[in-house]
Parts: C-alpha cells; structure tokens; sequence
C-alpha cells in the first residue's frame, strides 16, 4: 500500500513504468526501467491481493487505510489492464464496492474512490470495442461519481466538477462544428464516452422507482462548471450549444449548418445506422445535455440561478444554431417511433429522446422559425387529439404546445390566455367525450380490452395535465369564478401562470367512476354484467388526475382525501403502483392543504413498510407451496415514501410524532439494498444535520418498539409522543424476534456510528439506567425476565420481548463503536481534517473527548459495575441464558479498562477469577483466528450488485 502510494505520487505505475497518459514526465526520466520481476511477482498474486484490497477498502475502520487501500487497489487493476490479466482485471464486485466507497464518511475515501472510477473509466479510451465492463463503468460513474457535485464537502464538489470536465465537457467541447469528421476518426473512443455517460443519465432517470438524482446532478455540474470559467462562461456556453446542435443533428440523419449564414450538409452514411450502438448513445447523451443546459439556462432568466450574466436568448444568438433543428428532430422521432420498420426494443430510447426534445421546445420554442413552429404545433395537437401519443410524452408535449402557442402570436392580437384557454377547453371537452365513449364500447363487450386501458390511461393523465396549465402555489383554491388570476405574474418559464380552467363536474364524475376496483358500466340491464375489474394502469392514472383536480380546488379535496387515503391501508389489496401514486398525491396535497392532510400521515408513514404484512401472512402458511415476489414491486412505493416523507420533514410540513422515527429507522433494515441505503442516506444526512439529536433520542425507545414491548412505560411514551390523538404506530413493521436480530444490530450500528461521543455517554447511561436498572426492580417485565425459569419464559409473549430487549441492550453495550473516544473516530477526523485544509485537529475538540472518555470511566465502573453484579447474581439464580451476554459485557469492560475493574472489584476475587479466565480464552481465540486469516470484525455490509 505504501508503495502504491508513492508510485501514485510520482506518476508511476507500480511496476516502476511511466504512467501511460502524461507523456512529458517519460521524457523527463526515460532512464527508468521497468521491473519484470515486480510485475510477475504482482501478476502471480493479483487475485487474492486485489480480493484483499477491495475487502479491506469497503470494510475497515480507518480512513486513512480505507483511502491507501483504493489507490494501491486501483494500481492492481490497472496492472491488470496492461498487462491484459483477466484474472483480476476489473469485475462487477470491484465497480460495485468502489460506488459505495463513493459515499463513505471520510471525505479522503470519497475523493479516492472518485478518482480511481474516473481514471479506470479513462483507461478504456483505448479500446475500439464497446464491451459490458466499459458499460458497466460509465454506468457507476453516471450514478456516483457525478453526484458528488452536490457533496456536503468542497473539496469533494471541487474535485467532482473537474471529473466532470475531463470526462464529458472538455471531449464534448472538441467535437464543435467538425463533429462529423472526429466522431469517424480513430480516436473518437473518448467523444462517445462522454456522449454514453450521458445517455446512462437518460436511461436511469426513466427508470421505475428512480428519482431525479441523474438528471439533477448534470444541471448543478453544468452550472459549477459555468460559474468557474467565470467571464469565459459565455463562450463557454455558445461552444457547448453549437456542439450539441452538430451531435443531435448528426445522429438523426438531419442537414445541418455551421453558422446561420452557410449552406445545409447531409451525413448520408448515418441514415441507415441510426441504431448503431454509438449512434443511438450520441443520440440519446446529447438530448439530455441539452435538456440539462437549456434548463439551467431558463432558472437564470427567473432570477433562481447565479448565472444572471448568462441568458438563454443570449446564448442562441451568439451560436447561431439553426433552431429549426428543434422541429425537424421532433419530427424525425416522431416517423420512426411510428414507423414498423423499426424494431420494438429500440422505440424506449426514442420515446425517452423524444421527452428531452419536447422539453427543450417547451423552453426553445420562442426562437424556432414562425412556419417550423406552426407545423409543430399541428403536429404534437394531432397527437394529443387522436390520443396516439404515449403518457410519457403527455406532459412535455402540453409545455411545449404553450410556448409555441406563445411564438405563433407574437405578431397576433390575440390574447395568449384567451387562446390557451380555447384549446384547453376544447381538449377537455374532447377527452370527456372519449371517455364517454370508451364507456359505452366497454358496456356493450362487458370486458375492458387492451387498447381500451391504453386509451383511457392516456385520456385520464392527459386531462389531470390539462388541468395543471397555469397552476402557481400562490393562488387561491377558493377563488373558481375567475379564468385567469390577474394578481399573478407570468415568468419566462411559466407564461400562462395562473389560467385556470375548471374540469367539468361530468368530467370529474367520469374519472370517480374509475377509482374503484370494479367499474360501473352504463347499461339499462341493471342485474347482471353492471360491473367490469378495473385494470391497476386505469386506477393509477385515474387517482393522478383527481390528485391534479384537488390542488386547484379545495372543496374537491376535502370530498376526496378519504378516498385516496384509504388506498395506503396496509390490509387493502392495493397494487403497489396505484398505492404509490396516492402517496405522492398525498404529498401535494400536504403541501397545499397542510392542516386538512395532516391526519392522514398515518395512512403515509406506513407505506414506509408497504407490503410486509403480505409478505409475513403468506410465509406463515408454510403447508402451501406458495412462491412470493410482490414485496420486490412494493420497493418502488417505500422508496418514494423515503423521499417524499424526507423532504415533507424538512420543509416542516409534518412533524415526527408516535413511531414515526421508529418506521423510518425500520426502513434501514428493508430486504431490498436501494431502499436500506436510501433510508440510511436519508436519515444520517439532511434529516440528522436538521435535527442532530434525532437518533440519540430515539435510541433506547427505539430498543423498546423494535422488541414490541408494548407493556414498558416507555412504549407508550414513545408511542404518544406529539401525536394530539393521532400518533403513529408500528403495525406492519416486523423486527421482534430472535430470528430478526440481525435487521435490528444493522439499525443500532448505523445508529451508533453517526452519533458524538457525547450523544453515545448519554444512550449508555439511560441504557443502563432504563434497561439494566429497571431490570433489578421489584415489578415489571423486565424484573420477570430475569427470574423466571427459561421453560416459563418461552410460554409468555410479553416476557420474550422484554429478554429481547435485555439481549439486545447487553450486546449494544458491548459493541466497540459504544466506546467514547474511539481511536478510529479520531483517525477518520484528522484524515478529513489533513485532507480538506491541512490543518491540526482542534485541541478544544480533543479536550473535550478526553473529558467524555473520563466521565465514561468513571460511570463504568461507579454504576455500571454494580449494577452488573446485582443483576449476575439474579440472572444466576434463575439460570436464565441471559448471563451469556452479561457476562461478555463484563468480559469487555474487563479487557478495556483491567486496572480500574480489579481495583472496583477487590472484594469480589470469584468475579475477578472468572473474568480472567475468560480474558485468557477471548485472547486464545481471537489469536486463531488471525492465524487462519478470519476477519473478527463484524457487522453487515450491504454491497449493490447490480
């Protein structure tokens, strides 16, 4: 490791080659000749050494390991890479622990693993051939790397940005208007990196359950990036546009310009291999990066970003681009989505190309030419009319009919509201129409065909987006008689804001009817055949639109929240994609009508652990061969309740009141990784830096609920806390037992290892006071836990949970991380310290964590101590299997602090025998294992293998 990095900071490989991509140090030092031996020697053990690495990377304590490890770690891959050893070359293993290692806690680690993707990412400029490896790293570098644009730490956004450069803006940049020429020539590998890192943005921001991070991430590294290059920043932007302009132009087969003044050119090689992998990613990367650009452009036009010396009007005029590219690349999507001679796997990539096209006319359409903007304009209204435009595409195509709506009157007389207002209407007429007759086709078959459900879905999303044109959180729901708000500004981004067009009550009706699991059909024969199943996709759309019919209007809400509500019952029979489009109609809603929605966090908190409860009352039939899957679908509706109800808590929009803490620590626990990770992720980041006591406080309650034991005093205070006759409660979340142990230390270690050391003094002391202590009483469950017989315990429900909770409370004791001031805490601080400015840890800091370290001690061995002995001597007479862990904890405290345990326990020599003895055996033991190479660190890990 120590020679791994020095070879890293004197640019070489750890062979003593010259590293491959700084030619000029090669001329500097040529003398230096390569070790074959080294290299055999490395080769021969490369495998195990790189499996070591990597495990030691992901696991161990220490920062400053952790960071030596992923250099000397990279050095072997890149080793590997040369010398063509597929033996230990790159492997998903590797690309999946460096992702999580980008999310580390050490700042250092973070930016180390950071750089070790980048740099195995830019090692395969060299490969001609697209192969998976190469997918799977773009892949993780889309996804982890470019994220830490939004990082907590400077140097860790610094850093991510300049990535971010290499990679993608700086090839990107290159290509300009020779675009065609470089994208053919040899060393076009790194252009269509760039190019696919993107499209991998594109893909996962459609995915089902992804959030926005991908997308999100590109605008805030393009707007860094605009502010470092300062007064560059114009040219800066022209540059990235007219590139784009030639790519998007390129991939599509469409004539181009280089300037408004030149003649059209025609890439005729391309129009029969627009599907060709790079093809189809240059596509694809850079709609999204003009999506992105054009985006971050319009919030400085609003005042909502700091680039206010850069306009997007000024920057389509110092481009010069061609803006009928716009129309005509819609138009080239459109033919082939609709064409049968392309195959059905390519049309996803071109529905979601389609989605950034609209999105950027909806921001570009004020600078497209007057006669491409009316075509369009035909083009995407015949589409909505005849309903054969897919639901994906539903909402940028209404943004982009608006804008261009706007540009074809502004040599008009015409009011923009007063023609909005008639297409909208119309369009709501015209689906209410549709719908009408949709039902009575479905009437006469007494069945609902597949085309009946593709049409009513794109009927139901279509009018909820309808509805939406013009809405503005500053309106008042109440006010419904007037058109148009006068006392509401329209925005550049926003040009009809505050029109409102009310949904007919008929309308309004015909979605209701929709909602149930049976719907009603209109037929005059009343006793057979009235009702037809009601397909999940039509229920989903359906409470989406009555969501967007709520928040304009107020009195429709509060007829309606119950109906919502009632879908996020966890004993409904609900699919999880119509309970996950209630729980974010609910989460609009909460925002808007705040005290009327507020009842119903209940019904919210617990999507939290949607679908368990199916899950348990399956698997308790174990006489049926029964084979169940659906909680892997009702991922997507927990992982939306994490976002939802994290952003609700950080805007106090909702308050933590009963279990509801609780509920969200159980998500850390869930089977599946993205949800435990997206839990963890919430709770330890923004939630925690808004409340920083939050999991301290809830620790030792926290001991109580998981066990379910209800009877303490203390579940009920924790169940009662703040909630006015409403509280939350732990119905449906599952982590009693003994064969759930392990989801319950995961929770209590993530918990521990982001509290302080003072945080950690005061759980021990109430652990020991509120457990241990209560457990010397007189009554209770834990009193009876203690003396019963282990045959009487097992017969009671309430006295398991309350040894349960004993257990687990001995074994938190006993676990290093509960230790005050830690060596490998103050290892991870001065490596972030000597990594973000090079100064010296803060002496007061460390004053302080001596002084806790003290106060520690001295509880140990003046209440803890004691407390031990009295309860030994009651768990001994009851021969309860508790004394195991008692005596564990004692052996610790034993080992950690000898001298103050011999001295507190002098009267006590029979105590002091048995814990040498067990000292002696812990050591032998511990000894063995490091001699057969067993890590003894424990803990669960999660690594994503996807």
């Amino acid at each position: 490791v120590k020679k791994a990095s020095v070879a890293q900071q004197e640019n070489r490989n750890l062979d003593g080659t010259i590293i491959a991509y700084t030619p000029s140090k090669l001329n500097e030092d040529s003398s230096k000749v390569p070790s074959r031996a080294l290299t055999d020697g490395l080769c021969k053990i490369g495998t195990s050494l790189v499996e070591t690495l990597r495990k030691r990377a992901s696991t161990d304590e220490k920062a400053t390991v952790r960071k030596a490890c992923i250099v000397a770690w990279l050095q072997m891959l890149s080793l590997a890479h040369r010398e063509n050893k597929e033996e230990f070359i790159v492997s998903g293993l590797d690309i999946s622990a460096l992702c999580q290692l980008c999310n580390d806690s050490s700042v250092a680690t973070r930016k180390a693993a950071a750089d070790a993707l980048t740099k195995l990412v830019k090692a395969n400029y060299e490969n001609e051939e697209y192969t998976s490896q190469a997918s799977s790293l773009e892949l993780a570098w889309a996804h982890t790397v470019l994220p830490l644009v939004s990082d907590a730490e400077i140097t860790c956004v610094t850093k991510a940005v300049e990535f971010f450069s290499e990679l993608v803006l700086d090839p990107i940049m290159e290509l300009g208007r020779d675009a065609a020429d470089k994208l053919t020539d040899d060393g076009s590998t790194r252009y269509f990196v760039a190019l696919r890192i993107l499209s991998k943005l594109s893909e996962g921001s459609k995915e089902a359950g992804g959030s926005r991070n991908g997308t999100g991430s590109l605008q805030t590294a393009l707007q860094k990036s605009f502010v470092i290059a300062g007064s560059n920043c114009k040219s800066l932007v022209k540059n990235l546009l007219r590139a784009v302009y030639h790519v998007g132009a390129i991939s599509l087969g469409l004539d181009r310009r280089s300037s408004l003044d030149s003649t059209l050119s025609h890439d005729e090689y391309l129009e029969n291999d627009l599907f060709e992998t790079n093809i189809a990613s240059s596509r694809a990367g850079a709609w999204c990066l003009l999506d992105a650009l054009t985006n971050t452009l319009i919030q400085s036009n609003d005042g909502k970003s700091s680039l206010a010396n850069v306009s997007l009007s000024q920057a389509v005029r110092s481009s010069q681009v061609d803006l009928s590219f716009l129309t005509l690349s819609f138009q080239k999507l459109r033919s082939l989505t609709n064409s049968d001679d392309v195959p059905a796997d390519k049309k996803p990539s071109l529905t979601s190309t389609s989605r950034a096209c609209l999105m950027v006319i909806a921001r570009m359409g004020n600078f497209v030419p007057h006669h491409d903007a009316e075509t369009c304009y035909k083009d995407i209204l015949k589409d909505l009319d005849s309903f054969t435009m897919p639901v994906e595409l539903i909402s940028s195509a209404v943004g982009a009919l608006v804008t261009l709506t706007k540009r074809l009157l502004e040599d008009s007389e015409t009011e923009m509201y007063d023609e909005c207002e008639a297409w909208v209407t119309r369009l709501l007429a015209h689906c209410e129409e549709t719908i009408e007759s949709c039902f009575s086709s479905v009437a006469k078959r007494g069945s609902i065909t597949r085309d009946d459900e593709k049409l009513l879905s794109r009927a139901l999303y279509f009018v909820g987006e309808l509805s939406m044109i013009g809405f503005s959180s500053q309106e008042d729901s109440s006010r419904l008689s007037k058109k148009k708000i006068k006392d509401i500004i329209p925005t550049d981004k926003e040009p009809v804001r505050g029109l409102f067009i009310q949904p007919s009550n008929r309308l309004v009706h015909l979605v209701k009817l929709m909602l149930p699991f049976s719907m009603p059909l209109p037929t005059s024969d009343t006793t057979e055949n009235a009702f037809a199943p009601t397909p999940s996709s039509i229920r989903a759309h359906a409470f989406v639109a009555l969501g967007k019919f709520c928040l304009r209007n107020e009195t429709l809400a509060k007829e309606n929240l119950n109906i919502i509500a009632r879908e996020l019952d966890q004993n409904s029979n609900t699919d999880p994609a119509v309970m996950s489009n209630c729980l974010m109609v609910l989460g609009d809603l909460v925002v808007r009508y705040t005290n009327l929605v507020d009842k119903y966090l209940v019904f919210m908190a617990g999507c939290l652990q949607a679908g368990e409860k199916k899950l348990i009352d399956v698997n308790s039939k174990s006489h049926l061969s029964i084979t169940f899957d659906g909680a892997l679908s009702y991922a997507m509706v927990k992982k939306n309740a994490i976002l939802l109800l994290s952003s609700l808590l950080l805007q106090d929009y909702v308050k933590w009141r009963g279990l509801f803490v609780h509920r969200f620590l159980a998500a850390v626990a869930d089977e599946d990784d993205e949800v435990s990770c997206l839990a963890q992720t919430a709770l330890r980041g923004p939630l925690l830096e808004k409340q920083p006591n939050l999991l301290s406080n809830s620790f030792v309650g926290a001991v109580f609920v998981f066990n379910n034991c209800k009877a303490h005093p203390l579940y009920i205070a924790e169940a009662s806390a703040g909630g006015n006759g409403m509280g939350i409660d732990f119905e449906g979340a599952f982590l009693d037992g003994a064969d759930r142990y392990h989801k319950r230390r995961e929770i209590y270690e993530m918990m521990i290892k982001n509290m302080s050391d003072e945080q950690k003094l005061e759980v021990t002391v109430r652990l020991v006071k509120e457990v241990l202590g209560g457990a010397l009483e007189t009554s209770g469950d834990l009193s009876a836990a203690c003396k019963l017989s282990p045959s009487s315990r097992l017969v009671n429900k309430r006295i398991e949970s309350a040894t349960d909770v004993l257990t687990d409370t001995l074994d938190i004791l006993t676990s290093p991380e509960m230790k005050v001031g830690r060596v490998g805490a103050d290892d991870d601080q001065d490596d972030d310290v000597a990594s973000t400015n090079g100064s010296k840890p803060d002496q007061r800091n460390l004053r302080i964590q001596t002084l806790l370290s003290k106060i520690s001690r001295k509880h140990l061995m003046e209440i803890v101590i004691p407390i031990l002995c009295n309860l030994k001597t009651v768990l001994e007479a009851s021969k309860s299997p508790l004394l195991k862990n008692l005596m564990q904890y004692l052996g610790y405290i034993f080992r950690t602090f000898k001298a103050e345990v011999n001295e507190c326990l002098a009267n006590n020599p029979t105590l002091l025998q048995e814990l040498e003895y067990d000292c002696k055996r812990h050591r032998k033991k511990k000894d063995s294992k490091s001699i057969l190479g067993v890590s003894i660190g424990g803990g669960k890990h999660r690594v994503s293998m996807h």
